[in-house]
């Protein structure tokens, strides 16, 4: 029963991607109406991948999963698109920070451009489902599709885009938004850490310098906070299981808070598991400039 639950999943979400670059359906000019004057195109695009944008939407979507597994034809899930419509706050939050991440790269010097409804979703979802041959099918569409405009260097903005982008082998340059700008900011917080930046991008040492350097004090403890101790906030495992999900962001959410009640992080998921616990979680672009 659960096998061909998660089968089923996959399958619809495979199929839509393979379909119209997209897990499931979102209204893109809606999701890419966070900012008008960046120019169309180029060499170098800043890529959202959607994911600030969507990241609540996934939880909807886990929530809803069970149903969506019984049906058999993807294209009859574009008869549940209104289940996707967004929270007009969470989506005015999302906009806020891809506009200051955007600001924060125009102040680097760093010139890019937007593909805005066109761009594509990044498929990393096909890979925390463990499909990674429909993965590497869904690369090959993407390397295409850049190819085809243009594209020759991406900016990612999150962990998992990042990773599904490098994972992808396109014929791009890759770069994190953290690799390219500096920022000021005040206060003082724990630094929930991405397992994918800290562990597999090496990004532990080199996001920790750019707060410390940008004026935010962070409180750390070795037990709690180090790469070798720190672990998941449980977004990937959602989708699996909702309940071991949250179960897994209550322990890393005591943890924190225990060193100090205002969280920090760098990815919409962690943002999205640790910030029902606590008003007083921040994505970093929410607190510097």
């Amino acid at each position: 029963m659960y096998g061909n639950y998660l089968k089923n999943i996959r399958d619809i979400i495979y199929k839509n991607l393979m379909e119209s670059y997209l897990p499931f359906p979102l209204d893109k000019k809606l999701f890419s109406s966070w900012t008008n004057d960046i120019r169309h195109g180029g060499e170098t695009v800043i890529y959202t991948s959607y994911m600030y944008q969507i990241a609540p939407l996934l939880k909807k979507f886990e929530r809803y999963a069970n149903s969506f597994s019984k049906i058999k034809i993807p294209r009859s899930l574009m008869s549940l698109a209104g289940l996707f419509k967004p929270d007009m706050d969470q989506m005015n939050r999302s906009f806020k920070i891809l506009k200051n991440i955007s600001e924060m790269l125009k102040k680097s010097d760093v010139e890019f451009g937007y593909l805005y409804d066109e761009e594509p979703y990044s498929g990393a979802l096909l890979i925390e489902l463990g499909m990674i041959d429909a993965f590497n099918d869904y690369s090959k569409r993407l390397n295409d599709f850049f190819k085809g405009h243009g594209v020759k260097r991406i900016i990612t903005l999150d962990p998992h885009t990042h990773n599904a982008i490098k994972r992808a082998n396109l014929d791009l340059d890759v770069k994190n938004y953290l690799e390219l700008v500096k920022f000021t900011g005040t206060g003082s917080y724990v630094f929930h850490d991405s397992c994918l930046y800290s562990r597999h991008y090496n990004m532990y040492d080199k996001i920790r310098s750019l707060i410390n350097d940008s004026g935010i004090e962070l409180t750390e403890d070795y037990l709690i906070t180090s790469k070798e101790m720190g672990f998941c906030c449980g977004g990937p495992l959602g989708i699996i299981s909702e309940k071991d999900s949250e179960g897994v962001a209550e322990l890393r959410y005591k943890q924190l808070s225990s060193l100090n009640e205002n969280i920090l992080v760098a990815c919409p998921l962690c943002y999205e598991n640790l910030s029902k616990f606590s008003k007083n979680v921040k994505d970093i672009a929410e607190v510097v400039s």
